[in-house]
């Protein structure tokens, strides 16, 4: 099956051109001429390969990157436009930022000429894991863990740590999230991955317990997760083979992923909260239905999404809403996490608003096991000199 190609111009001569030459290198070549068409098909986003103009009309690239990223795309993009150097560098930056795979910037003029160069960047880079290589990873313990701290806003003690995923390939290094969890959604292989990284964060949990290091765990599970058929006895199962306090566990249920059965979903979540565990709202503001799972099933904790804690210091609206979303957890008895703290002054506005909980990039970047206990006794020295 040959790779497939999307070029994204509202001009249909560039559509065209582009067509014929991507086709030339092996590609299934598709066009759309503005976001609406996107919006309106977005199965055309199913490809290897962006080329995206930075002018559509009444939109600008800057728009189709924000869409790309609400829709966690993982394939490369590369910018095409007649625009300035300048203009075309700050659109690369902010698609970066966000996670995207920017390949650089094409002037229209030289589409003839360059588009080449970039086709032997991609044909070289690393081919994407397959669903037969993410199995094997799972079954040969390929999977490990990278911890984010989470700190106490008002004293700045270490609470406990987000479990996140790698993927330790013998071949490619390190793969990160966004490069196998779409995958594993895809094929039906988020439930055993999961279990993977339960299994894992609950040795982590035993080992920091045996230190004496009054620590907690989140471990982020999908809705697919909660549906799986009995998963409450294989997670009993599980939980004995560790000598652990579960009430150190929150199991993070991402929000944005949805959980059709509510009933269902309060049954099992109910039943997990029996066991000990913590529950959290995971990504709270970015679904359509947040406050309908907020009031209906029973979750201990908040996490307020990324996207706006990150501008609460730069964007009035972005800082309205997490306050407002503290406010909420305050009223409803429950505790917030704000995550993707970047800077001190982000950390200053939350610690003011009494927000319990952060974590983030200014606080530490995910660290390895070995890292974190480093960070860990260092965090530790500094609270002592204190």
């Amino acid at each position: 099956m040959p790779p497939s190609a999307l070029v994204i111009d509202d001009d249909v001569d560039i559509q065209l051109l582009g067509k014929m030459l991507l086709s030339r290198h092996g590609f299934d070549v598709a066009t759309a001429g503005c976001l609406g068409e996107l919006a309106r098909k977005p199965t055309l986003l199913n490809t290897n390969l962006i080329v995206l103009d930075f002018g559509l009309g009444d939109f600008t690239g800057l728009d189709i990157l924000d869409y790309l990223y609400d829709l966690k795309m993982n394939a490369p993009i590369l910018l095409l436009s007649s625009c300035s150097d300048e203009i075309a560098a700050h659109a690369i930056a902010e698609g970066k930022s966000k996670g995207l795979k920017m390949l650089g910037f094409l002037p229209k003029a030289k589409l003839m000429t360059g588009l080449s160069a970039f086709i032997e960047q991609i044909e070289s880079s690393p081919k994407p894991p397959s669903v037969g290589e993410l199995a094997q990873a799972i079954k040969q313990q390929h999977i490990c863990l990278a911890l984010q701290p989470k700190v106490s806003l008002a004293t700045g003690a270490v609470v406990g740590a987000e479990a996140l995923v790698r993927w330790e390939d013998p071949m490619r290094g390190t793969i990160y999230p966004d490069n196998f969890i779409p995958l594993a959604e895809r094929s039906g292989l988020m439930v055993p991955l999961t279990w993977c990284i339960l299994e894992l964060s609950f040795a982590q949990l035993a080992a920091w317990h045996a230190r004496g290091l009054p620590l907690s765990i989140a471990v982020n599970v999908p809705a697919e997760f909660i549906k799986a058929e009995k998963m409450l006895t294989m997670f009993d199962t599980l939980c004995s083979q560790y000598p652990i306090d579960m009430t150190n566990v929150t199991l993070e249920l991402t929000e944005s992923v949805g959980v059709e059965c509510l009933g269902y979903a309060r049954h099992v979540l109910d039943e997990l909260r029996k066991r000990g565990c913590k529950l959290a709202l995971d990504d709270f503001g970015t679904g359509y239905s947040s406050l309908t799972q907020l009031y209906r099933l029973p979750f201990d904790e908040l996490k307020i999404d990324r996207s706006f804690v990150s501008l609460i210091d730069s964007e009035p609206s972005a800082q309205a809403i997490t306050l407002s979303i503290v406010e909420l957890g305050a009223r409803l008895g429950m505790s917030v996490v704000a995550e993707g703290i970047e800077n001190a002054e982000q950390q200053a506005l939350l610690a003011k608003a009494h927000c319990p909980v952060g974590q983030g990039y200014f606080i530490s970047r995910p660290l390895s096991s070995v890292q974190f206990d480093g960070w860990l006794d260092h965090q530790m020295t500094i609270a002592k000199r204190a």
